[in-house]
């Protein structure tokens, strides 16, 4: 697989680099690197994206979306496991919109100083019935966990959960929230 080019974009420009470490793989990875180093709006950014991991002054934060991991660093956006350059394009706009909204409203956002996602894969399972009934379309609730995890889908989809209205009301809303 050949590295495949990018754009060019008011703001940034992205371009799609082989994933080195699987050469069999289809996917590529993106390399976003941002026209303004955007560290001054770390911790707000954090306050703004669920299940990020960030400790301030590391200079890097990290967070799961929808089964790809980026890595924001202060002046580049590294995205894993991208299917081609429409894909790239789509991921690119979003979290320069996401940055440039942050950006306006830093002002009126909580800074966040120090953030790791709210649950780890084996304690969304240990929130789950166990039963590995596929009702979410995954084969185990095991392999469900791990999607809510990456952030590809929600925990509602979880049949048995949503439809214990108690356990459903004792989760907190952040867990609720965060597939999607």
């Amino acid at each position: 697989m050949s590295d495949l080019r990018g754009a060019t974009e008011q703001g940034y420009s992205y371009c799609l680099i082989n994933i080195e470490c699987l050469p069999s793989s289809s996917n590529y990875n993106i390399l976003m690197d941002l026209d303004e180093p955007i560290e001054d709006v770390f911790p707000q950014l954090a306050a703004c994206l669920p299940g990020c991991t960030y400790i301030h002054g590391a200079g890097v934060m990290q967070v799961m979306d929808a089964g790809h991991i980026i890595a924001i660093h202060p002046s580049r956006l590294t995205i894993t496991d991208i299917g081609g350059l429409d894909e790239a394009a789509e991921i690119c706009r979003r979290y320069y919109r996401k940055i440039c909204d942050v950006r306006e409203r830093k002002d009126s956002i909580t800074p966040v100083y120090e953030k790791r996602p709210l649950l780890s894969v084996i304690e969304i399972l240990k929130l789950l019935p166990r039963t590995n009934c596929g009702a979410c379309d995954a084969p185990s609730c095991m392999a469900f966990a791990a999607k809510v995890f990456r952030r590809e889908c929600a925990i509602s989809k979880c049949a048995p959960l949503a439809e214990d209205e108690e356990f459903w009301n004792a989760l907190p809303e952040e867990l609720k929230n965060q597939g999607a």
